[in-house]
């Protein structure tokens, strides 16, 4: 009998460790993984960007287009610079997801002429290296063509054209009770955000665009740098420090 009450004992423990597991970022605070947010600047849950597979071209760019169904798109001009927020974006020659329409991938921060978008795509320039058969008994060359592609706008976005990297790198301090960091500028995106600063934090800004800017934060495993973007509403950043305040005043 004891030994049956010891055993039923060790199941109830492992069971609560598991909970315990699985709760574990689910509470709001610094640092977990879901964050109310308490600002106006957008809302959403702490997700990373979304990414395309390029080792097999089936993978969707961010699970918004099915899987080898074309889709009729509507495309309006557009002529921007475009850069890619995903970690990698599949190119692909058509407007729907298979492996007959891969061309190629874009990883984060490159850069595109877009010529038009549609409501699921940028249409964009894209430059392939093209064999070229070679006269009689010489070898085949290749050569750059630019072609039209596409690619999904969950995994890219406009570029800022009043962006400006800082002569000096600037020091700013949150006024907000929290403020939201973003792996891109779009504060109405609910799955790019990165991290919640706190009142009084301190970050290093790099660069400035229209109502944003790009601050420092911390290096990644590996060592290289990582960057977001805060709101550069006045309510919620200031150049000068706060003051403390104290428990009487509070």
């Amino acid at each position: 009998m004891k030994k049956l009450l010891i055993i039923a004992l060790a199941m109830l423990l492992a069971l609560s460790l598991v909970a315990c597991n699985d709760d574990e970022g689910t509470e709001e605070g610094p640092g977990t993984n879901n964050v109310i947010i308490l600002n106006p600047e957008g809302t959403g849950t702490n997700n990373e960007a979304s990414t395309g597979d390029p080792s097999t071209g089936t993978t969707n760019n961010g699970g918004e287009d099915n899987p080898g169904t074309p889709v009729e798109e509507t495309f309006t001009d557009l002529e921007q610079t475009i850069f890619i927020v995903a970690d990698v974006a599949n190119i692909r020659s058509d407007t729907y997801v298979s492996e007959s329409t891969f061309v190629g991938y874009a990883v984060k921060d490159e850069e595109f002429k877009s010529t038009g978008y549609s409501a699921n795509w940028y249409r964009i320039e894209y430059e392939v290296e093209v064999e070229v058969p070679g006269a009689e008994g010489e070898e085949p060359t290749t050569e750059t063509q630019t072609k039209t592609c596409y690619v999904h706008n969950t995994a890219a976005y406009i570029k800022d054209p009043t962006a400006v990297e800082l002569e000096e790198p600037m020091t700013l301090y949150i006024i907000a009770y929290a403020l939201n960091v973003r792996s891109y500028y779009n504060f109405d995106d609910v799955d790019n955000l990165m991290c919640t600063l706190e009142m009084g934090d301190e970050v290093t800004a790099i660069a400035k665009g229209n109502g944003w800017y790009k601050i420092q934060l911390s290096d990644d495993a590996e060592g290289n740098p990582v960057f977001g973007y805060i709101s550069a509403n006045e309510k919620y950043v200031s150049t000068t420090k706060p003051e403390q305040t104290t428990e009487a005043a509070e």
